[in-house]
């Protein structure tokens, strides 16, 4: 029985179809045990190596006894094959041993985007919950859609990959953004100190990768550095633990080195001191898009399914235009459109049912709409804006 109702309670793995831009792209879903749609999860995607698949991915980060503990809704997308030479890579093409990257024939970022879109209208995930982590190249397209889709990704964790060079150039954060990356230094196909071929760099240090995140997140603390207990002595290596944070606490860049690893999914083949997908959903759990989760005074971890029933904020991400609407007939009644810093973007009152504003001007991200009648009837609830 497929899991593909708002409401299942099945424990179940299934294999997945979305149609994007004329191509049938596929991905393995798994709802938690005991999930009934009366709460809105965090979702989880997690994204495979260069030429592999989700079933692959699944295999070295199977964290469906951490989305049946922690409740959340996980995917494993599949990349889509390549035209010519029938590869599934994520957003680049890898040639042999060069380590060029070109656009692939097909939008994987537009694909994610409509994959979150279509986890939202199914199962109603908690769209300030949605978390990324990969592989390889699946780390390097983590990273990518950190940088262009950093709307709608509270935290990525990076495994066995520093950032394309092209992602490093382009990055745009618009809102804290928590980043965890693991990495050997002894990585034969992502080096720790990134890739030069014939004088051009193709991907960027580890040390450079960490400072881009360091700066998008205005983090200015020294770097606190702890040993990792060496559980396995007979893995050839060793793990330290790196960790920025700001000074507010509400946002944080952390880094396991992996002395001597290579290019590993810790935990499941290499270094065995941690589990790579345990450690990165432990840090990603507690961010949200504004920040560490204790750091957020609105209730942002709502959604648009909690509205009481007079009240419609759509469409939820808002691209052009936000409409609010309400169906009680109570005279004037107030709104407001709050950005995460709590600055007022928008404000109005109106007697007529809804009232329509333009989001063109306005920044993309997190955004808290508010509404009251007269009689003290309320929301609050949080909008995302992309365009």
């Amino acid at each position: 029985m497929l899991c593909s109702m708002k409401a299942a309670d099945c424990q179940e793995l299934t294999s997945e179809e979305l149609e994007y831009e004329g191509l049938t792209r596929t991905y393995l879903k798994y709802i938690p045990a005991g999930f009934d749609g009366n709460n809105s999860l965090p979702l989880v995607m997690s994204f495979h190596g260069g030429t592999g698949n989700g079933n692959e991915q699944l295999a070295i980060a199977d964290m469906r006894d951490l989305a049946d503990q922690d409740q959340f809704i996980l995917v494993y997308p599949d990349a889509y094959p390549e035209p010519l030479e029938g590869e599934t890579n994520w957003q680049v093409v890898v040639s042999g041993d060069l380590p060029f990257t070109v656009p692939t024939a097909h939008d994987d970022i537009g694909f994610v985007d409509a994959l979150i879109d279509e986890m939202h209208v199914t199962h109603g995930i908690d769209l300030n919950r949605v978390y990324a982590m990969g592989y390889s190249n699946g780390g390097g397209f983590t990273f990518d859609l950190a940088c262009r889709l950093n709307e709608r990704i509270a935290a990525i964790g990076v495994v066995a990959r520093t950032m394309y060079i092209e992602s490093y150039e382009s990055c745009n954060a618009t809102h804290p953004t928590a980043v965890m990356t693991i990495l050997g230094t002894d990585d034969y196909i992502s080096n720790y100190d990134g890739i030069t071929y014939e004088g051009t760099l193709y991907y960027a240090s580890a040390d450079d990768s960490h400072d881009l995140w360091l700066d998008a997140n205005g983090i200015q603390s020294e770097a606190v550095e702890t040993a990792v207990p060496n559980a396995s002595s007979n893995d050839g290596s060793t793990a330290d633990l790196i960790a920025w944070e700001s000074a507010d606490g509400c946002v944080a860049v952390e880094h396991y080195r992996i002395n001597g690893g290579d290019h590993d999914w810790p935990g499941t083949f290499g270094n065995m001191d941690i589990v790579a997908h345990e450690v990165i959903w432990d840090f990603v759990k507690q961010y949200g898009l504004s920040g560490h989760l204790d750091c957020t005074s609105s209730s942002v971890a709502s959604s648009v399914h909690d509205l009481p029933q007079q009240w419609h904020v759509y469409p939820n991400p808002a691209k052009d235009q936000l409409t609010v609407a309400s169906t009680e007939n109570a005279g004037t009644w107030s709104f407001e459109l709050i950005n995460v810093q709590g600055q007022v973007m928008r404000r109005a009152q109106t007697n007529r049912s809804a009232m329509t504003f333009s989001c063109t001007d306005l920044a993309a991200g997190l955004y808290i709409a508010t509404g009251q009648h007269p009689d003290g009837a309320h929301f609050s609830t949080p909008v995302f804006i992309q365009h």
